[in-house]
C-alpha cells in the first residue's frame, strides 16, 4: 500500500534564494554535510527532469552506502522539485518525493516535502528521511545567509549595441583574444540560450582552474545582460554566480559594463578580486572585438 508523509519547515530567506541554492545542492551539501553526503556524481542529465544521479552517503546514514535517484521535476515558475530513488533503500519498494518553496514574504519562505513511499514489510514512515531534509534545507538557508556580494563597471570605447554583439560571439572570441586565460569553450548542452550548460577550459594564466563547467541562466538582449552560475570547477566557493549589464557610458559611444558577482566562499576565502581581474580583461577583449567590427 502507497502512504505519503509531508512536513513544512520555515526557512529565514527568500524562496528565490533557496531555490538558486537548490541548483547548487550537489556542491553545497558534501561541501556542508560531509557526514550525511559524500559526493553527487551524474550519471545522465544535468540536473533537468530525466537527469539520473548517484548520491554516496556519508558515515551518518550507515544503512545506505549510495542512491540512485531520477529527477522527475524541476520547475523555475513554481519553484517545485520531484524525484524517485530507483536504487539503494531496500526499506522501500517505491520512494519518491516532491519538494516545493513557498514565498512568506520578502526575506522568507517556507519549504513543503511529501514523500510518497511504499514500506518493506513492517517498515515505519521515513522520519529518518524527513529530518536529513530538513537538515539539508537549514544548510542551504545558511549558505544562503553567508553569500556575498562583488561588483564593477568598466567604461569600454565602444557603444552597448556593438559590445552587445560581440558577447553574443564570445565563445569563439576569447579563446582567440586571451589564449593565456581561455584554452576552448564547448558547450554540452543547448548552444547559448538560457538553460545552456558549457565548459571552459582554463589556460595558463588561470593555474587553479583546469576547467569550469558554466550554466548560462540568462541571456537578454532587450536589457544587454546575461547572467551564468558556474556548476563545477572552483573548490574555492561553494557557490558563485556573475552578472554582466552593458549600459550607455557618460561619453556618447563609450559603454558601462557592469559586473556583478554573488559568491559564497569556502572557509576564511576572500571576495573573488582574481575573478573580477579575469572579468575586466573579458571587458576589453569585447570593446577590441567591437571597434574591429
Amino acid at each position: 500500500m502507497v502512504h505519503t508523509l509531508s512536513h513544512t519547515e520555515p526557512l529565514q530567506c527568500s524562496a528565490d534564494g533557496i531555490w538558486e541554492a537548490c541548483k547548487h545542492a550537489d556542491e553545497i551539501l558534501p561541501a556542508l554535510m560531509p557526514d550525511h553526503f559524500t559526493k553527487s556524481v551524474f550519471l545522465q542529465g544535468h540536473g533537468e527532469p530525466g537527469s539520473i544521479r548517484v548520491v554516496k552517503m556519508g558515515p551518518a546514514i550507515g544503512h545506505a552506502g549510495e542512491v540512485k535517484e531520477r529527477m522527475d521535476k524541476f520547475d523555475d515558475a513554481t519553484k517545485t522539485l520531484g524525484y524517485t530513488v530507483l536504487e539503494g533503500d531496500p526499506r522501500y519498494s517505491c520512494f519518491s518525493a516532491e519538494v516545493k518553496l513557498v514565498p512568506v514574504g520578502e526575506t522568507s519562505s517556507e519549504v513543503v516535502w511529501t514523500a510518497t513511499y511504499e514500506p518493506v514489510g513492517d517498515m515505519g514512515p521515513p522520519e529518518h528521511i524527513k529530518q536529513i531534509v530538513v537538515l539539508a534545507f537549514k544548510t542551504l538557508e545558511r549558505a544562503v545567509l553567508s553569500r556575498k556580494t562583488l561588483s564593477h563597471t568598466e567604461v569600454l570605447d565602444a557603444s552597448p549595441d556593438a559590445i552587445w554583439e560581440a558577447c553574443k560571439h564570445a565563445d569563439e572570441l576569447l579563446p582567440k583574444a586571451m589564449p593565456e586565460f581561455f584554452a576552448s569553450s564547448t558547450f554540452l548542452q543547448g548552444n547559448g540560450e538560457p538553460g545552456s550548460i558549457r565548459v571552459i577550459k582554463m589556460g595558463p594564466a588561470v593555474p587553479h582552474a583546469g576547467e569550469v563547467k558554466e550554466r548560462l541562466d540568462f541571456f537578454d538582449d532587450a536589457g544587454k545582460t546575461l547572467g551564468y552560475t558556474v556548476l563545477e570547477g572552483d573548490p574555492r566557493y561553494h557557490y558563485f554566480s556573475a552578472v554582466m549589464k552593458f549600459v550607455p557610458g557618460a561619453a556618447a559611444g563609450t559603454t558601462d559594463a557592469i559586473w556583478t558577482a554573488t559568491y559564497v566562499p569556502v572557509g576564511d576565502m576572500g571576495p573573488p578580486e582574481h575573478i573580477k581581474g579575469i572579468a575586466i580583461l573579458v571587458f576589453k577583449a569585447l570593446a577590441v572585438a567591437a571597434k574591429a567590427n
